[in-house]
């Protein structure tokens, strides 16, 4: 089965029923410096891991921001009670240190069986190296997120779905490890 939709609308795609949420295969992150260096990350979680193991990764990843965001949102209301700055600050990073370090626990059984590659490049001095290897870092993001849809939409099937999922999972061990792509994702 093709892993490229039709010209059918998102929701009734295929006629078949959406899954209820979407599977965690990972994510891809892409960010620029002010000094012309782009980087982007992808992380695939094994494909052979529980959804429950996948869900605590991506809630320790996700901590961080939304623990700070939350802790400095919480800390300015109990300034503004009438509370101690220095009193609320403790308890803020208090809590929010035991509940990071609770996420952290949670998430190891997986933290071994990720797959992550990074690739940074600058605008400056453009390398053809860094370049396929951050065109790698998309191409396999987005197989990942098209399979993902088709899945939920209907038109592949749950096995299908897991060996793409496993051979994005090898291929990105395989340019983490600096090896070259294979023939097959070219």
């Amino acid at each position: 089965m093709p892993l490229v939709r039709s010209g059918a609308s998102d929701s009734t795609l295929g006629g078949g029923s959406k899954l209820p949420r979407p599977v965690r295969w990972g994510h891809v992150s892409h960010s620029v410096s002010r000094h012309g260096v782009g980087t982007s990350r992808l992380v695939v979680y094994s494909p052979v891991s529980s959804d429950r193991e996948r869900f605590r990764a991506w809630l320790s990843g996700a901590f961080a921001p939304v623990g700070l965001g939350a802790g400095l949102v919480g800390w300015l209301l109990c300034v503004a009670a009438g509370l101690l700055p220095e009193g609320a600050a403790l308890g803020f990073a208090i809590v929010g240190s035991a509940i990071g370090v609770f996420l952290w626990w949670r998430a190891r059984p997986l933290r071994g069986r990720v797959a992550t590659v990074w690739s940074s490049r600058s605008v400056l001095r453009p390398s053809r190296d860094d370049d396929e290897r951050e065109e790698m870092i998309m191409e396999l993001s987005l197989l990942m997120q098209q399979a993902t849809d088709d899945l939920r939409h209907g038109q592949i099937s749950r096995s299908v779905y897991e060996r793409v999922w496993m051979a994005v999972y090898e291929e990105t061990y395989a340019l983490a490890d600096g090896d070259q792509p294979s023939k097959s994702q070219q």
